[in-house]
């Protein structure tokens, strides 16, 4: 089946334009002279977690569009001088399956918004009215790239449930040779122009770059080096409860500008270049590749955007900046207010280590192929540490404990339901554990049906370890890349609560 028009380009007169051109990385530490802002500080080299919410990327822990649910989404540029060129690529729960991307092109000071519904199909939506330009000039749509998720199970509920990821590809530049483009996707009376030639011309033959090579059309076409100043907020609502949870996305900051990694949302073929610009198992290998890359692949989380470095080098720079050692988190149960408690345990970064590869697949859930990319860094998803329960990848033999709320505790494990198995195994990549429900078919907090687990424990209410450190063949110590909360919901008779407490985690340690 065909990828919908989100991933397919853009407006016919836009896709007219793409023909066989390419973008690529331009290197923050070559070419400097191609981007003469003096105001943005020097070339990156690393990046952090900042926790004060604003950096180069962000990561929308969750979304989901299951049972009553609705995801309200907020990116806000918080730079006022210049404006960002952002990937946004929605990727599912089980395994981190491409389910819907496209470019957002935001003016200083932009914010633009979007929600997350179910359609008639049961197939997730995005729909959104906001004035800022976008490439496809409209994003409305279903979530429709079922030609990259599992084909021995049913299609809709694999678009109902993941997290968010949001790259500042490029700045958007206001100088003397950018001024069209500026002006495009600035706001005047509150709707940005979008049309014209330099929009069209970011899908135009700007040259493959290189490691070794000019930036060539970079200035040109109105791109500066990325720098910081994303923010982004979500919103979970139960329209039929009323009950809502919220947050904030993680934010990941450079320490300077990063490399310019723009890509055209089209689909001309990126397969011999892929090694180049990611660490994804299903993409790297160039001809031959278990998925056939294509310009709208990229970037991702793995693209190198801090200096002169690999893909490799830049996945495990990233998994080292969320990798925790512990997660804790409290949970309620207390039948008297209706209580439910749902942990969500993302992993943002595996699939740049793991990924299920379906072509070589049967329906049995021992048949899943798990494909690897490149050298792991240290202990971060070898084979000892992961397994496949039904076709999901999954962390193995998770440890934790519970406490009540008066101090009480037991060290030794529990029983998981459904089953009697005393190993707790974190299946799916947006993964959602539900506390004392009975099973992973009734109802939870937020009613997750693809990478569900349930946990008895013999306390009602109280707090929750989970122990993520793992050991390399050397001897050092890892934590993982884990981000979530705890999803609760209680009532009051008629009136319904929803809260969510984001995970409290001690660092990784490498």
């Amino acid at each position: 089946m065909k990828r919908n028009v989100i991933a397919l380009g853009v407006a016919t007169a836009i896709s007219v334009l793409a023909g066989n051109a390419f973008a690529g990385v331009v290197l923050n530490t070559l070419n400097a002279g191609a981007d003469a802002r003096t105001d943005i500080g020097s070339a990156a080299t690393d990046s952090d977690i900042n926790p004060a919410g604003i950096g180069h990327k962000l990561v929308f822990p969750y979304f989901t569009t299951q049972g009553d649910n609705a995801t309200l989404i907020n990116i806000v540029n918080t730079d006022t001088k210049y404006g960002k060129a952002l990937k946004v690529r929605f990727r599912g729960a089980g395994n981190s399956d491409d389910l819907y991307d496209f470019q957002v092109l935001m003016s200083p000071g932009d914010v633009w918004t979007a929600a997350v519904t179910q359609n008639a199909d049961g197939v997730s939506q995005l729909s959104t009215s906001d004035k800022t330009c976008t490439i496809p000039s409209s994003v409305n749509g279903a979530f429709t790239n079922v030609n990259r998720l599992d084909s021995t199970k049913d299609t809709a509920p694999q678009t109902r449930e993941g997290y968010i990821e949001v790259i500042n590809m490029a700045d958007i530049v206001d100088t003397t040779a950018t001024t069209d483009l500026f002006t495009r996707v600035k706001h005047v009376s509150g709707v940005a122009p979008c049309s014209g030639a330099a929009i069209e011309a970011l899908v135009a033959d700007i040259t493959v770059v290189s490691s070794t090579t000019a930036p060539t059309g970079l200035i040109q076409r109105g791109l500066g080096y990325p720098t910081t100043g994303l923010a982004g907020d979500w919103i979970i609502l139960n329209q039929a409860s009323t009950a809502a949870w919220s947050g904030s996305a993680k934010a990941i900051q450079a320490n300077g500008y990063g490399n310019a990694v723009f890509f055209p949302q089209t689909d001309a073929s990126y397969d011999t270049l892929a090694n180049d610009v990611t660490a994804d198992p299903l993409l790297v290998g160039g001809i031959g590749s278990i998925v056939a890359a294509a310009s709208f692949d990229f970037p991702d989380l793995s693209t190198r955007y801090d200096g002169a470095i690999t893909s490799f080098a830049q996945r495990n720079n990233t998994t080292d900046d969320l990798a925790v050692a512990t997660v804790n988190n409290e949970y309620v149960t207390d039948d008297t207010i209706a209580a439910v408690t749902d942990l969500l345990f993302t992993q943002p970064m595996r699939r740049y280590f793991v990924a299920a590869d379906y072509s070589k697949t049967s329906g049995a859930a021992s048949s899943l192929e798990v494909r690897n990319a490149g050298t792991n860094a240290g202990a971060y998803y070898v084979s000892g540490s992961t397994t496949v329960v039904d076709r999901l990848i999954c962390l193995k033999s998770v440890n934790f404990r519970s406490w009540d709320r008066e101090e009480t505790t037991t060290s030794t494990q529990f029983v998981i339901s459904p089953g009697v198995s005393t190993t707790y195994n974190i299946c799916g990549e947006a993964a959602v554990t539900s506390i004392n429900n009975g099973g992973v078919t009734t109802g939870s907090a937020l009613n997750a049906t693809v990478a569900r687990n349930n946990i008895e424990v013999p306390y009602t209410d109280g707090w929750m370890a989970f122990n993520l450190v793992t050991t390399g063949a050397t001897g050092n110590v890892f934590g993982l890349p884990v981000i979530g909360a705890s999803f609760m919901r209680a009532s009051n008779g008629a009136v319904n609560y929803g809260f969510a407490f984001p995970h409290k985690t001690t660092a990784g340690v490498n």
